[in-house]
């Protein structure tokens, strides 16, 4: 059993989870933009995690956006957390609670829940979209993290999708995916039609009633991803592509434009087309059943050995 923990901009969530994906209550704790802050939500999380564990908790597992270090257990010069630069969260966590730590890049985590007990349960090879604040990815070969030869994982959020799009991505450049499809872009969209959202949930009811303007939109945005996935399959092949993240609950508004942009980008190389793309059930646990995954392979390759 492990206690896995999300670490995200503005809170942390986590919960313990066992072998078999069984798992107790989600707790949230948010988490002040400082270091300090950041300590003390950590320490109460998990002091609140152990006490409620229905067992001894093994290790914890702590996923995050980065870029950041696995193997050191540390971040790097992040993009969207700058109070958590060269922060080395494991060692940190291990002096507290006398546990060995994991650490992952959250996406990556996420694309291993989702191969493991998540919308594509039992696919050995696949890439794993997290669309949300920022577009994270992580890509899954032989059942386990692909990590090509960066040590943080490819970031294929940041390949190139076109200079139309002037806002800067946070790694500082213009023109990356993310800066197309994540949440910020969605709502200039959704502002273009003459429709002011703060929040992206409050237009769910619009394309429910079929809103004209808000379908036109949606469509629009699938197109976009569309466009982006066909990118990622002329680069991997791979025949299952997942997508999580808070803004995957838009994708069944839109999969039939991403989908027919797919098909027309590959009408010469069908053989590219993905055979299934599959939206998280959960998206909330994609990364916490990602870490727990983590765990078990690494305690199933230590007693390999």
């Amino acid at each position: 059993m492990y206690a896995c923990i999300d670490l995200g901009g503005t809170n942390i969530r986590g919960t313990w989870i066992d072998i078999f994906g069984n798992h107790g209550s989600i707790q949230i704790f948010s988490r002040p933009r400082t270091l300090e802050g950041t300590k003390d939500s950590l320490l109460g999380l998990l002091t609140n995690i152990r006490a409620k564990a229905p067992a001894q908790l093994r290790g914890i597992g702590l996923a995050s956006a980065g870029p950041l270090d696995h193997l050191e257990k540390k971040y790097l010069q992040t993009s969207n957390m700058r109070e958590l630069n060269y922060f080395t969260v494991g060692e940190f966590l291990e002096n507290a609670f006398d546990l060995p730590v994991l650490m992952e890049n959250d996406a990556q985590a996420a694309a291993l829940g989702e191969v493991w007990n998540g919308c594509l349960s039992g696919v050995g090879e696949a890439v794993v979209l997290t669309l949300g604040t920022g577009i994270g990815s992580g890509v899954i070969q032989k059942g386990v993290i692909w990590r090509g030869g960066h040590f943080t994982g490819p970031e294929l959020g940041h390949n190139f999708l076109g200079p139309a799009c002037k806002r800067a991505c946070g790694c500082g450049q213009v023109g990356c995916a993310e800066t197309w499809l994540n949440k910020e872009a969605l709502i200039e969209l959704f502002q273009h039609e003459g429709i002011q959202v703060l929040e992206l949930k409050d237009v769910f009811p619009l394309l429910r009633e079929g809103d004209v303007r808000a379908l036109r939109v949606i469509s629009e945005y699938g197109h976009r991803l569309g466009l982006y996935l066909s990118i990622i399959q002329v680069v991997f092949g791979f025949d299952y592509i997942g997508l999580s993240g808070g803004m995957s609950h838009f994708i069944p508004y839109c999969l039939d434009q991403v989908w027919q942009t797919l098909t027309h980008r590959f009408v010469n190389r069908k053989w590219w087309l993905p055979k299934r793309i599959a939206n998280s059930p959960d998206p909330e646990m994609s990364a916490l059943y990602g870490m727990a995954r983590a765990w078990i392979l690494a305690e199933e390759a230590y007693y390999t050995e």
